[in-house]
């Protein structure tokens, strides 16, 4: 019975990682998604200034 318990936690901890990670990879994502969007604002800013 210890052992299950101890092969329960270990598998615990390793979802719990495994979701820190995503989480971690979506707010990457966010950041770099947000960047590109100001990226793109800012040649539409500098289109419509030459213009």
């Amino acid at each position: 019975m210890k052992t299950a318990s101890k092969e329960l936690q270990k598998l615990r901890s390793m979802a719990e990682t495994s979701l820190n990670k995503t989480a971690e990879l979506q707010q990457v994502l966010a950041q770099i998604e947000a960047t590109l969007s100001r990226a793109e604002l800012q040649k539409v800013i500098e289109k419509t200034t030459k213009s």
